[in-house]
């Protein structure tokens, strides 16, 4: 009896990715297909030496991945561990965030938004849209400084937003008419940060952002 080659190189290789319980699956597989060579082999017509030597190596190259996808597991997790203790201590500091994206929980409106802008702003006006790209509210840009959204955080029709993602698109103008480049901004104090299967989320009062999302972080007192 032969082992094909190739279906020991699939179980070698397929389950390489990153998944150790998959790697030892396929440890397990060849070992019994090596084991159930060796017990039905012709004994007038034996596997070569070389043979054996090689389906070997093979079985050692599956075994240092196997060690190797389980070190990648763990310095994973400890990397995991030291992220979220690291963003554990945002948690009642004061952070400026970008708000062209955010989730809110639906219980009340997102924190006041103003705008960094590259020139003086004097109006305009932002578009909230929903997940699906519909305009739930408008709200027009008052001169600031700094220049902020002229907005209650509600629908157009003056109810509270519906708890789920938004995006923010501003559109504002100098003295003269002309555009001018502004990003909204959140600008508020950390709640909590939130951690699950959909990812890491700070909590700021009513919206959530990504922690990508954050800009600057004071050490405490009032928000930037």
């Amino acid at each position: 009896m032969q082992i094909d080659s190739s279906l020991t190189t699939l179980t070698s290789t397929g389950a390489s990715a990153a998944n150790p319980a998959g790697m030892s699956s396929s440890r397990d597989e060849f070992l019994r297909l090596f084991v159930a060579q060796l017990e039905n082999q012709n004994p007038l017509d034996p596997q070569s030496g070389a043979d054996m030597v090689a389906q070997l190596a093979q079985f050692s190259g599956v075994e240092q991945q196997v060690e190797t996808n389980r070190r990648l597991a763990e310095l994973t997790a400890a990397q995991d561990a030291a992220g979220s203790a690291g963003l554990a201590n945002l948690v009642g500091r004061p952070v400026t965030a970008d708000a062209s994206s955010f989730a809110v929980d639906g219980e009340g409106p997102p924190p006041p938004i103003t705008l960094d802008s590259a020139g003086l702003v004097a109006g305009g006006e932002a578009i909230i849209r929903d997940a699906d790209g519909r305009e739930v509210a408008r709200a027009p840009i008052a001169p600031g400084p700094p220049p902020t959204l002229a907005w209650d955080g509600r629908t157009a029709a003056g109810t509270t937003l519906p708890a789920g993602e938004y995006a923010i698109e501003v559109a504002a103008t100098d003295a003269a008419g002309a555009p001018v480049s502004a990003q909204p901004r959140f600008a508020t104090t950390v709640d909590a940060v939130e951690f699950s299967a959909g990812g890491q989320r700070l909590h700021l009062g009513h919206a959530r952002v990504s922690p990508g999302a954050v800009i600057t972080i004071a050490r405490g007192g009032t928000a930037p």
